[in-house]
């Protein structure tokens, strides 16, 4: 997700919201990216998918249960599964999917833009395009929604635009509304807003935590998570060691650099 110091008012409430919805055994670290400045255009964006894949690495490394990427586009969520054995699971694919169980469409109802396209192409990747009624999106930037935390007037409205925009996507056939992004849904569950005319909110940050409990479960039970046929398909160590050194150094990756340097099987 983005660095804490772009969100003064969402990770605060996220850190609280989240102690509530864990299980007790469960502890959750919060890492950001290393700068997440730029988030609407996908040059830039992909440039953070180096910081959060490390830190997937990282996790492992240092004896995590699973990684859980708590930004609604789900940036480098493939990539990253194809590293590690440990779960990963996105905001934006758990949230599509829990909806589907919960209603025969959703919609999505974001506050960025620009991310619309990115939208349609994770729909389509996750073969949900026949449950998707719509995308919408509400009249106010990723910041402003941050600083309606503490805003009263701004609170207001900023809840108009959510429901205009949610009974927009009621009227093309949504059943169940995906509030597009974990600041949005941080929002509207600190202002108590949990449906729109009778369709269900879908709480992106419960089903996140939620279904990454029940893959680790998963795993200590059948022994792996992830297939390693095609999509996720592993390096060979052999193929780590001999060029991961040069990336992990070029790129600033010391946790590659550590499973670069492990010591392979004969």
């Amino acid at each position: 997700m983005s660095r804490e110091e772009y969100s003064p008012n969402y990770f605060p409430f996220l850190r609280s919201y989240l102690e509530q919805v864990k299980s007790p055994d469960t502890t959750i670290d919060l890492r950001g990216t290393r700068v997440g400045l730029i988030d609407s255009y996908r040059f830039f964006e992909t440039l953070d998918w180096i910081s959060i894949l490390d830190s997937v690495l990282d996790a492992e490394q240092q004896g995590y249960d699973a990684v859980a990427i708590g930004n609604i586009l789900d940036p480098a969520l493939r990539e990253a599964r194809s590293m590690v054995d440990i779960p990963v699971l996105g905001l934006g694919e758990t949230s599509m999917l829990t909806s589907c169980m919960m209603g025969a469409t959703f919609s999505l109802v974001g506050v960025n833009p620009w991310f619309g396209g990115r939208f349609e192409e994770n729909v389509a990747k996750y073969g949900l395009r026949n449950r998707l009624s719509s995308i919408e999106c509400m009249g106010l930037t990723p910041h402003e929604l941050d600083a309606c935390f503490s805003d009263e007037d701004g609170r207001a409205r900023a809840i108009e635009s959510f429901t205009t925009a949610a009974r927009a996507s009621l009227d093309k056939g949504a059943e169940v509304v995906v509030p597009a992004g974990g600041r949005l849904t941080a929002f509207l569950n600190a202002v108590g807003i949990r449906e729109v005319d009778g369709a269900p909110l879908l709480d992106g940050t419960v089903s996140l935590v939620a279904a990454t409990e029940a893959a680790v479960r998963i795993r200590r039970q059948s022994g792996s998570f992830v297939s390693r046929r095609r999509l996720y398909a592993r390096a060979p160590q052999a193929s780590i060691a001999r060029a991961g050194a040069q990336y992990a150094d070029d790129y600033n990756l010391p946790a590659l650099r550590r499973l670069a340097d492990a010591p392979t099987e004969d």
